[in-house]
């Protein structure tokens, strides 16, 4: 009998957790950049084992995070572009370690370093010195602007990385992630050399949160959470009546 209700509780453990995935995906639908979640389960439970040693029902296993491409959208800013392949941007954290982003939305500070993502600079940095005019970068990722002269110079050149896995990556928060194990070592090199894709300048790639999609999911989680918590009174009732039939 207690199968019956461990089973009915997985459901609704895994459903809820399904639930709070599309809500983030929801949330984040016009954050540039976002990859939308995705919360995956075991299917039923192992046979021949007691219950003792195995789950009861479902299990949410994984919350895998998704890098199909999001939609391009106009750029607000002269530095601001767009990967063209499955490359990621290189930033430092706040603490110096080295983050990845895939949100090209490059900005200047008050002392003219060319930042990303909430102000974390560049790896390497690149420096804009005061007086020049006309920031812009290219599609091999190099940053310039004019001089006092009126003549384009190089200030700066864009880092980027791939992993073998992304799906693997940390979290970090703010569109940033972290190598771990699953995902692998990054390989770093320039945009446009012959490994990497050029970047496609003057745009910023949007979510790939498909609206039709999360809703579809959110519809199949509560149908699905209503069932398993049915199941679950139904279970309390023949528990009940079982031991009512022992007094």
């Amino acid at each position: 009998m207690t199968t019956i209700l461990g089973a009915a509780a997985s459901g609704l453990v895994h459903n809820q957790a399904v639930m709070d995935v599309v809500a983030n995906n929801l949330a984040n639908v016009n954050t540039a950049g976002y990859k939308k979640v995705r919360a995956l389960a075991e299917g039923a439970p192992t046979p021949g084992l007691s219950p003792q040693q195995t789950r009861l029902g479902v299990a949410a296993t994984t919350r895998d995070l998704l890098f199909s491409a999001g939609a391009l959208l106009p750029g607000a800013g002269p530095l601001h572009f767009a990967f063209t392949d499955d490359s990621f941007l290189v930033v430092h954290e706040r603490d110096g370690a080295l983050a990845y982003t895939r949100v090209g939305a490059l900005e200047l500070d008050g002392e003219g370093n060319v930042t990303a993502q909430g102000g974390r600079l560049l790896e390497p940095p690149a420096t804009l010195p005061a007086g020049v005019t006309a920031p812009a970068i290219d599609a091999a990722g190099q940053i310039t602007a004019l001089d006092a002269a009126g003549v384009r110079q190089l200030y700066g050149q864009v880092t980027v990385a791939r992993f073998e896995n992304p799906q693997g990556l940390g979290q970090l928060g703010e569109g940033l992630y972290a190598p771990t194990v699953n995902s692998g070592p990054p390989t770093s090199g320039t945009p446009g050399d012959g490994s990497f894709g050029p970047l496609n300048a003057g745009v910023v790639e949007g979510s790939n949160v498909e609206l039709a999609e999360e809703f579809a999911a959110m519809l199949v989680a509560q149908r699905a959470y209503q069932a398993s918590a049915r199941t679950f009174s139904v279970g309390d009732q023949m528990l009940a009546l079982a031991t009512n039939l022992t007094r």
